[in-house]
């Protein structure tokens, strides 16, 4: 990596020897060992708590795309992909966790380390307490034990992180490429596993202009300009793919189906005139939703259930279409949510904003703070992935795995919630410290725009969320070691200024 030059006056001085020189250090070396260690020793205790990784229908879902080889038009193709890789080494399913777990272990060490050299810590035990808090995660640790995408999507937004903080430190233009073309990379894998990333190219576009601007305002605009010609591509591939399957011009139906199932949250505090939605089968739809007010009653916290419960709209909806066009579901499935679904959700949420934010997005922005819900957590399960699929794809006894029970996780469920409530408030709070006394603060401008870019992409990762689906705990596990970068990085520059104003005060 190239060089830094150290900062004048007050600022934090950066040592200018290069990465890989600080990792030969000893003091590098030792702590890698430790953390190696600690990542080890937490696997060993995870397996036997957890001996059979529970699953949920995503992880049927999953396999089954990765046994056919083919997508499905309810999710990427990306993690089945992931699973065929690691099934022409081992057909175990614990090898799978194996893989899930080492990934995210050598994902973390990576920011950990980098983050050490960006912001060299001034206290011994912040730096330890910032590592402790970004290995040992319960809720990250479990879900490399688990067949779903959310820990290969947390180790490659790990990685595209990283890859983004070192784009923004390196002086070099070589190195500054390097790392765009790695960061890319990764951007194309997480969309490729979970359509979330698409949200990503928020924060990559505008940190690509802002990287190679000063070098050339023409190039800064075309480098930044080929992650948003690539997600394009990839939009128009992607519904040719699901054409060809179903014969339905669509992205993704899942996504119809999911902005239906978020306004009807909110259709039970609202009356709504069919007559006034001009198209037809949009109309008549809502005709039948209206009939089902009795149904829409809703706890204190959004849900999902309006999209998988046969009793509710949607699904009731969809079948009765199935009957009358002598359709298949999946067809059905795609086509309401593109053309009936998607245009109610939309109908709802711009002729009634305020009932929408008010018993939708609000209260899942509360959930998102302190998230008591989650399918995966909350109760071990192993109905997920149906007994042939088992056998067949992991080549192991489905007795064997539906006999797996494993409580501890869910008997102590009720720690999930108030750790991440106390996180975000430490978030909160920090960074109130921070805009009270930035002007005070001292440090590169490298750094404060690495600050920042951690900021910027937990608000747009939250704010999508929040609007996107009935948060689960789950969800916040790709951002929770950003959360942790955060705190490290405030706390750190806190006791930066007060080691200046003693020298201020001894010098003086």
């Amino acid at each position: 990596m190239s060089k830094t030059p150290e900062s004048k006056g007050n600022k934090q001085k950066v040592k200018t020897d290069s990465f890989f020189r600080f990792m030969l250090l000893k003091e590098q070396r030792n702590q890698f060992l430790i953390f190696s260690l600690l990542f080890f020793i937490l696997y060993i205790l995870l397996i036997k708590i957890v001996p059979f990784p529970p699953s949920i229908s995503d992880s049927g879902g999953y396999v089954n795309s990765a046994l056919s080889n083919r997508i499905d038009t309810y999710r990427p193709f990306g993690y089945s992909q992931f699973l065929i890789s690691i099934h022409k080494w081992s057909t175990s399913i614990h090898f799978l966790v194996f893989v899930q777990y080492f990934l995210n272990a050598l994902c973390t060490l990576a920011l950990i380390f980098s983050i050490k050299y960006f912001f060299r810590p001034k206290n011994s035990i912040l730096f330890y307490l910032f590592a402790l808090l970004a290995i040992f995660s319960p809720l990250t640790l479990y879900l490399t034990n688990t067949v779903l995408s959310d820990s290969l999507f947390t180790s490659l937004t790990i990685l595209w992180v990283t890859s983004g903080l070192w784009m923004l430190y390196d002086q070099k233009i070589a190195y500054k490429i390097i790392f765009y073309i790695i960061n890319l990379i990764f951007l194309f894998l997480l969309i490729s596993v979970r359509y979330t990333g698409l949200v990503y190219i928020g924060i990559t576009a505008p940190l690509i202009l802002y990287v190679f601007y000063k070098r050339n305002i023409y190039v800064s605009i075309i480098l930044a300009l080929v992650p948003i010609i690539f997600l394009f591509g990839y939009y128009k591939t992607q519904k040719a793919k699901v054409y060809d399957l179903v014969k339905v011009n669509t992205f993704s139906g899942f996504s119809g189906w999911q902005l239906a199932n978020n306004a009807l949250n909110c259709v039970s505090h609202i009356k709504i005139d069919p007559n006034k939605i001009e198209n037809t089968q949009v109309r008549e739809f809502a005709e039948g939703v209206v009939m089902y007010d009795t149904l829409l009653i809703l706890k204190e916290e959004p849900s999902a259930k309006f999209m998988w419960d046969k009793n509710m709209p949607l699904k009731a909806y969809c079948y009765y279409q199935c009957d009358k066009t002598r359709t298949p579901y999946v067809y059905q499935w795609n086509y309401l949510g593109e053309y009936v679904y998607s245009k109610f959700g939309k109908y709802i949420i711009t002729h009634y904003p305020i009932a929408f934010a008010k018993h939708y997005l609000l209260p899942n922005f509360y959930t998102t703070l302190y998230p008591k819900h989650d399918q995966i957590i909350k109760r071990y399960r192993t109905d997920g992935i149906p007994s042939d699929l088992v056998k067949d794809w992991f080549k192991l006894d489905p007795s064997k795995y539906s006999n797996s029970k494993s409580t501890l996780f869910e008997k102590n469920f009720s720690l999930f919630p108030i750790s991440r409530l106390l996180i975000w408030i430490l978030v909160f709070v920090s960074f109130a410290l921070y805009v009270v006394k930035r002007k005070r603060i001292v440090w590169d401008s490298f750094q404060q725009y690495m600050l920042w870019t951690l900021i910027a992409f937990l608000a747009i990762y939250t704010a999508f969320n929040v609007y996107a689906s009935p948060f689960e705990l789950r969800y916040i596990a790709p951002v929770h070691l950003v959360q942790i970068t955060i705190l490290y990085v405030l706390a750190n520059s806190v006791n930066t200024e007060f080691i200046s104003k003693i020298i201020r005060k001894r010098t003086t």
